[in-house]
């Protein structure tokens, strides 16, 4: 009787168990997170020293997908030539598998004391369809308690409510790609991902960035701000075979120090206060496509060796981990301030500075390619009024006369206010200069250039002589 009782209320924990892992699992989105979930909890219900939980690569352009949990601290270790084992067995028999001794059974004799030590061994396969796509694999170590057929049936009766969620959170992850695919394409077909301009100074940049795009070298931009170093960065991106991958943009200035390595390199959960989540980091979100860091002089120079790393050996571990991450991603980084005066003050690491700097490209201050200011003026006010709007020859021309320290940035948001302060379809220069500069821009213009905008404004003769009188004063004044 007493053992009927506790086999009832073993069954109950594990009931809980389960439903506690269902709730938790239906507000994941993210896939490693979904892996990292279900391992835990079959650990805990079959008592295990160790887990694994493995989806198959699906393709020879897709690597498989593994999270392992190492409870001990004796030496013993599962290892990935292990897994691979159990896999193929999983994967071709499409059943369950419990041993007592899993090196044996597969006649595995590893180099490592860590992997020896291991002895009984339970599998479950992942199911999609009947077509397995992933196993959970617990593992003990010799001198440990043997898997039960209770401990089987425990995961096998888990493993389709496990494979439900994890193709959920994939199905969520890649449409949550396809989603900032479609948002990028859309950006680059409104002229945003591509440098307008016909001088030759945004000729000769348009050069760099084919040249450039298909290389994997990183790439430094450097430029005054609001110059486009993130468009020429999305442009790179898109002329090279990372193009359908994904470009992540960090702006290094905007986040705090104390979370710098954790936006980059992501943390696991309970690694400090606050981190209720595990959270992939920028370096992950960029795997295989492109991470954009813009104002990396501000980096904490005691963060820069962390990335020094990631740039060399393309691996890093998240906070809170001791798991090494593989990533393959291009860098490009850019700055609007002179980093080899801040090597020289020690506030940038000068090994650094010479690994994102193969490819320097230089971005000139709108300035020095005024000849691009009416098309890009255009190109924005046909953005922002659905093409229903343009400037007259005047007004392109006083946009042009313009000082914009602000550069590209500050002529996009004059134009953009022009947009929705004037019912003028065809914006003249009065409506520019009333409009169009705010407290920022500094329009360079001459009593006889604000005189023909006046004649040409279509004023009636009572109110044209005051208005250039008023003109004049300003202008004087």
């Amino acid at each position: 009787m007493a053992s009927e009782i506790n086999t009832l209320k073993r069954r109950i924990d594990e009931l809980e168990e389960i439903h506690r892992l269902a709730q938790s699992l239906s507000s994941m989105a993210s896939v490693y997170e979904t892996l990292e979930t279900i391992i835990d909890c079959c650990v805990r219900l079959c008592r295990a020293e160790h887990g694994a939980i493995l989806l198959f690569a699906t393709s020879v352009h897709e690597s498989a997908q593994t999270v392992i949990r190492n409870g001990r601290t004796d030496g013993s270790d599962i290892d990935h030539v292990l897994n691979a084992l159990v896999a193929g067995w999983v994967e071709s028999h499409k059943r369950p598998f419990l041993t007592d001794d899993v090196l044996r059974e597969f006649n595995y004799r590893s180099p490592s004391d860590r992997v020896r030590a291991l002895g009984p061994s339970l599998a479950a396969p992942l199911l999609d369809s009947g077509k397995p796509f992933g196993m959970i694999h617990l593992v003990n170590t010799r001198g440990g308690s043997k898997f039960s057929e209770d401990d089987l049936r425990i995961v096998t009766a888990l493993a389709p409510l496990a494979a439900q969620f994890i193709l959920r959170a994939k199905v969520q992850e890649t449409l949550f790609t396809d989603n900032q695919r479609l948002k990028a394409s859309l950006a680059q077909s409104r002229g945003v991902g591509t440098l307008l301009g016909i001088s030759p100074l945004i000729e000769e940049i348009r050069k760099k960035i084919q040249l450039a795009g298909p290389a994997n070298a990183s790439v430094l931009l450097i430029g005054e701000t609001g110059t486009g170093k993130e468009v020429a960065a999305r442009a790179i991106h898109v002329h090279s075979p990372r193009a359908e991958k994904p470009f992540i943009a960090v702006n290094c200035a905007a986040i705090p120090a104390t979370l710098f390595e954790s936006e980059l390199f992501g943390h696991e959960k309970g690694s400090y206060t606050g981190a209720t989540t595990t959270m992939k980091g920028k370096f992950e979100l960029a795997h295989s496509g492109t991470l954009f860091l813009d104002e990396i002089s501000a980096m904490p120079i005691e963060l820069q060796p962390k990335l020094l790393r990631v740039l060399e050996e393309r691996s890093f571990t998240r906070i809170g981990s001791s798991e090494e991450l593989r990533v393959d991603v291009r860098v490009i980084a850019a700055s609007n301030k002179d980093l080899l005066e801040a090597v020289r003050r020690g506030e940038f690491r000068e090994d650094l500075y010479h690994r994102i700097n193969v490819i320097p490209i230089l971005l000139p201050p709108l300035h020095a390619r005024r000849a691009d200011i009416p098309l890009l003026a255009e190109a924005f006010l046909a953005e922002f009024s659905g093409g229903m709007k343009k400037f007259d020859a005047d007004a392109l021309r006083l946009l042009s006369e313009t000082e914009w320290k602000g550069n590209v940035r500050e002529l996009r948001n004059a134009v953009e206010r022009i947009s929705i302060f004037t019912s003028l379809l065809t914006i003249t220069s009065a409506a520019v200069q009333e409009i169009g500069f705010g407290t920022v821009g500094t329009p360079v213009v001459d009593g006889r250039s604000m005189l023909l905008s006046r004649l040409r404004s279509n004023q009636p003769e009572n109110n044209l002589l005051e208005s250039m009188e008023k003109d004049l004063l300003d202008l004087a004044l």
